[in-house]
Protein backbone atom coordinates (compact mmCIF):
# COMPACT_ATOMS: atom_id res chain seq x y z
CA UNK A 1 0.00 0.00 0.00
CA UNK A 2 2.75 2.46 0.57
CA UNK A 3 4.73 1.32 -2.72
CA UNK A 4 0.89 2.53 -3.99
CA UNK A 5 1.77 6.65 -2.14
CA UNK A 6 4.93 6.46 -3.38
CA UNK A 7 3.88 5.66 -6.93
CA UNK A 8 1.04 8.33 -7.04
CA UNK A 9 2.95 10.93 -5.00
CA UNK A 10 6.04 10.71 -7.96
CA UNK A 11 3.67 10.44 -10.54
CA UNK A 12 2.16 14.01 -9.44
CA UNK A 13 5.55 15.27 -9.12
CA UNK A 14 6.69 14.54 -12.53
CA UNK A 15 3.47 15.64 -13.99
CA UNK A 16 3.49 19.27 -12.46
CA UNK A 17 7.19 19.27 -13.33
CA UNK A 18 5.92 18.90 -17.56
CA UNK A 19 3.53 21.62 -16.97
CA UNK A 20 6.42 23.83 -14.96
CA UNK A 21 5.46 27.62 -15.81
CA UNK A 22 7.71 30.25 -16.03
CA UNK A 23 8.00 34.01 -14.67
CA UNK A 24 8.30 36.78 -17.15
CA UNK A 25 11.45 38.89 -17.13
CA UNK A 26 10.81 42.52 -15.64
CA UNK A 27 12.20 43.81 -18.77
CA UNK A 28 9.65 42.25 -21.17
CA UNK A 29 6.78 43.37 -19.23
CA UNK A 30 6.23 46.59 -21.21
CA UNK A 31 3.15 47.85 -23.42
CA UNK A 32 2.67 46.64 -26.94
CA UNK A 33 0.87 47.93 -30.17
CA UNK A 34 -0.64 46.93 -32.81
CA UNK A 35 -3.62 46.36 -35.03
CA UNK A 36 -6.15 44.49 -35.46
CA UNK A 37 -6.64 43.97 -39.54
CA UNK A 38 -9.78 44.35 -41.31
CA UNK A 39 -12.04 40.36 -41.23
CA UNK A 40 -15.17 38.96 -41.99
CA UNK A 41 -17.56 37.03 -39.81
CA UNK A 42 -20.68 35.32 -40.44
CA UNK A 43 -23.48 36.36 -38.38
CA UNK A 44 -26.55 33.86 -39.10
CA UNK A 45 -27.17 34.17 -42.67
CA UNK A 46 -24.73 37.15 -42.99
CA UNK A 47 -21.73 37.75 -43.58
CA UNK A 48 -20.42 40.84 -41.65
CA UNK A 49 -17.21 42.72 -42.90
CA UNK A 50 -15.02 44.06 -39.42
CA UNK A 51 -12.91 46.84 -39.71
CA UNK A 52 -9.10 47.34 -38.69
CA UNK A 53 -8.90 47.89 -34.60
CA UNK A 54 -6.36 49.22 -32.34
CA UNK A 55 -5.01 46.72 -29.42
CA UNK A 56 -2.76 47.77 -26.79
CA UNK A 57 -1.99 44.33 -24.51
CA UNK A 58 0.16 45.93 -21.43
CA UNK A 59 2.13 42.76 -19.54
CA UNK A 60 2.78 43.05 -16.45
CA UNK A 61 4.20 40.86 -13.28
CA UNK A 62 1.30 38.33 -12.68
CA UNK A 63 -1.08 40.44 -14.70
CA UNK A 64 -2.50 41.12 -18.55
CA UNK A 65 -4.27 44.12 -19.76
CA UNK A 66 -6.26 43.82 -23.80
CA UNK A 67 -7.78 46.72 -25.03
CA UNK A 68 -9.33 46.29 -28.13
CA UNK A 69 -11.10 49.51 -29.72
CA UNK A 70 -12.46 50.57 -26.60
CA UNK A 71 -13.46 47.49 -24.68
CA UNK A 72 -11.04 46.51 -21.71
CA UNK A 73 -9.86 42.97 -20.62
CA UNK A 74 -7.86 42.43 -17.38
CA UNK A 75 -6.71 39.88 -15.11
CA UNK A 76 -4.38 37.33 -14.04
CA UNK A 77 -2.08 34.92 -16.69
CA UNK A 78 -0.22 31.81 -16.85
CA UNK A 79 3.19 31.45 -18.82
CA UNK A 80 4.39 28.60 -20.18
CA UNK A 81 7.78 27.81 -21.75
CA UNK A 82 7.24 27.23 -25.73
CA UNK A 83 8.96 24.67 -28.04
CA UNK A 84 11.35 27.73 -29.27
CA UNK A 85 13.70 28.49 -26.46
CA UNK A 86 13.14 32.26 -27.69
CA UNK A 87 9.42 32.20 -26.79
CA UNK A 88 7.38 32.04 -23.93
CA UNK A 89 3.13 31.51 -24.21
CA UNK A 90 0.94 33.16 -21.99
CA UNK A 91 -2.40 31.93 -21.00
CA UNK A 92 -4.68 34.60 -20.36
CA UNK A 93 -8.78 32.81 -19.49
CA UNK A 94 -11.50 35.81 -20.40
CA UNK A 95 -14.31 35.84 -17.77
CA UNK A 96 -17.45 34.83 -18.64
CA UNK A 97 -16.62 32.44 -21.13
CA UNK A 98 -14.62 29.82 -22.04
CA UNK A 99 -12.22 30.81 -24.54
CA UNK A 100 -8.31 31.40 -23.35
CA UNK A 101 -6.33 34.00 -24.91
CA UNK A 102 -2.99 33.05 -25.83
CA UNK A 103 -0.54 35.56 -26.09
CA UNK A 104 3.32 34.45 -27.48
CA UNK A 105 5.82 36.87 -26.61
CA UNK A 106 8.86 36.37 -28.46
CA UNK A 107 12.15 37.79 -25.98
CA UNK A 108 14.63 37.59 -29.15
CA UNK A 109 12.60 40.43 -30.92
CA UNK A 110 10.67 41.68 -28.41
CA UNK A 111 7.62 41.25 -30.02
CA UNK A 112 4.18 39.84 -29.11
CA UNK A 113 1.62 37.52 -30.84
CA UNK A 114 -2.11 37.49 -30.30
CA UNK A 115 -3.29 34.75 -31.47
CA UNK A 116 -7.00 35.49 -32.87
CA UNK A 117 -9.95 34.10 -31.54
CA UNK A 118 -11.84 32.66 -34.72
CA UNK A 119 -12.67 34.78 -36.95
CA UNK A 120 -10.23 37.56 -35.88
CA UNK A 121 -6.87 36.75 -37.43
CA UNK A 122 -3.26 36.45 -35.76
CA UNK A 123 -2.31 40.47 -34.66
CA UNK A 124 1.39 41.00 -34.37
CA UNK A 125 2.15 43.81 -32.03
CA UNK A 126 5.80 45.40 -31.26
CA UNK A 127 6.80 47.21 -27.94
CA UNK A 128 6.20 50.58 -27.72
CA UNK A 129 8.70 52.52 -26.23
CA UNK A 130 8.96 55.37 -24.04
CA UNK A 131 8.96 58.61 -25.38
CA UNK A 132 11.46 61.32 -23.75
CA UNK A 133 10.31 63.90 -21.87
Amino acid sequence: MKWFFAFVFIGLFVDDAATQTVRVKRKYCKSYHGEIPKYSAMLGQEIVEISPMQIDINVKKDSLYITIGSSRISGLYTAQKSTSPNEIIMIFPRENSGIEERIILNTAKKTVLRKGIFPQPDVPLIRVKKSKR
